[in-house]
């Protein structure tokens, strides 16, 4: 199956995120209208986020894709998460991401979030609504 214009795009946001390359993370995410939503925060302002994922993706070892679900501009990933906490984690997570304009609009990322809460409880101006 080929690939789209959208899929590069999300999937180089996170060849991005599993390099730690948050200046190219920041380039695939929209200036204007973005939004970020996780089991442990919320966002509306790409930079922002970049600048949360400084703090907290240093955990992050690598980015296993399962398997991909694209329709237009909307790309869905199955994912594990392969993070070094106090021990090494891998943590299934779905994550559905919105291009709109060749850039990503909107992140929705589903997982289960308990050993993430207890490391990252970050006092962050730039977050809307922590979850708790």
């Amino acid at each position: 199956m080929q690939r789209t214009e959208a899929q590069t795009i999300v999937d180089g946001y996170l060849d991005a995120l599993a390099t730690h390359d948050y200046d190219r993370v920041r380039a695939y995410l929209a200036d204007d209208g973005f939004h970020w939503d996780s089991p442990i925060g919320r966002y509306t302002s790409a930079d922002a986020l970049a600048q949360y994922l400084t703090l907290i993706a240093g955990v992050l070892q690598r980015i296993e894709r399962r398997h991909t679900f694209v329709d237009g501009g909307d790309v869905c990933h199955w994912l594990v998460l392969h993070t070094q906490l106090s021990e090494r984690v891998a943590t299934p997570a779905v994550q559905w991401a919105r291009v709109v304009d060749r850039r990503i609009r909107s992140i929705e990322l589903l997982f289960d979030p308990y050993r993430y809460r207890l490391l990252f409880q970050v006092d962050d101006p730039g977050l809307d609504r922590p979850r708790t």
